[in-house]
């Protein structure tokens, strides 16, 4: 899958030239955005009884929107990843860098306008939707580097780093 990504040949500058692997990163977002939700909703509900804590009614349905809130934001961040076009390696730190301040703003926009509507404790709220940015922030980065890794690597070096002038024999 991953050979089909990367080109084997480098730009004029030097650097891999590659495209993103779109589908397994919306598949990671979708199997991790299910596991926080069972994992906020777990812990919403047990955590405080087993410690004597009063679990306040809805707190799952707090968590359930906070696990939401990170989710669209995340899948808000990847539609700027999703051209899966092969752009050099620069570019795609600038498309990351643009999808991560998306998915910022867009989970902290979603998560302020549910924080007063959400029923149950707010604090299960917050650290739901905290937890579950972050697990789907790791997710993706480890797609990404679970595919491309091997095939980025096998790319042969580029000697001293030195860039060359492409119009420029060998």
């Amino acid at each position: 899958m991953a050979d089909e990504l990367v080109d084997l040949e480098r730009d004029p500058q030097g650097e891999p030239v590659f495209a993103l692997p779109g589908r397994a990163i919306a598949l990671g977002l979708i199997v991790g955005a299910a596991a926080c939700g069972v994992v906020g909703v777990v812990a919403t509900e047990l955590i405080p009884a087993a410690i004597g804590m009063q679990v306040l009614p809805g707190t799952w349905v707090a968590a359930i929107l906070g696990v939401g809130a990170a989710s669209i934001g995340n899948a808000l961040g990847l539609l700027v990843l999703w051209p899966s076009a092969r752009r050099p390696a620069s570019t795609w730190t600038s498309f990351w860098m643009a999808a991560s301040g998306l998915r910022l703003m867009a989970t902290g926009g979603l998560a302020a306008l549910l924080y007063f509507r959400s029923p149950g404790e707010p604090r299960a709220f917050v650290l739901v939707t905290g937890f579950t940015y972050l697990v789907l922030l790791v997710v993706e980065t480890a797609v990404i580097a679970k595919v491309l890794g091997p095939a980025l690597g096998r790319l042969p070096s580029q000697g001293t780093g030195a860039t060359r002038n492409p119009k420029t024999p060998p």
